[in-house]
């Protein structure tokens, strides 16, 4: 990553299958300070949501195991893309073993954040993102 966000006006979209996932992780968006109303969220591939949205996210997080295709496919999409091409995009998975941390940086993410999330963790995680520096945690 190499560009600062102000997390005041930062756009953020979450990709995430996960009901509870998507809730906790957009909880502790709110808990760190981001604007809820900058918060937008998908629970699937979205390439459709972002065909119709005038919104260009600042940064993404993006689930690896979605349903019909997965969290790299998505990406090489989303880096295809020139609304998202240079966005900051972070792997969400509970894949969190070494060699599942050396793909999601060869595949082109950002940053890498294990699941469950660690809450007391993420405020400081995100300070850095928007700093524009990498996170690669495993919890």
């Amino acid at each position: 990553m190499n560009h600062k966000l102000d997390a005041a006006k930062a756009i953020i979209l979450v990709v995430e299958d996960d009901p509870n996932n998507l809730l906790v992780i957009t909880r502790l968006l709110k808990l760190a300070g981001i604007n809820p109303d900058h918060v937008y969220t998908c629970t699937a591939d979205p390439a459709d949501f972002l065909k119709e949205s005038p919104i260009v996210p600042d940064l993404i997080f993006l689930d690896i195991q979605l349903p019909k295709k997965d969290g790299y496919a998505i990406l090489e999409e989303l880096r295809n893309n020139p609304k998202t091409k240079s966005t900051c995009i972070i792997a969400l998975t509970a894949n969190v073993m070494k060699q599942d941390i050396e793909k999601a940086k060869n595949a082109g993410f950002d940053g890498f954040i294990g699941k469950p999330i660690d809450g007391r963790r993420f405020s400081e995680n995100l300070n850095k993102l928007m700093a524009g520096e990498s996170v690669w945690m495993v919890q």
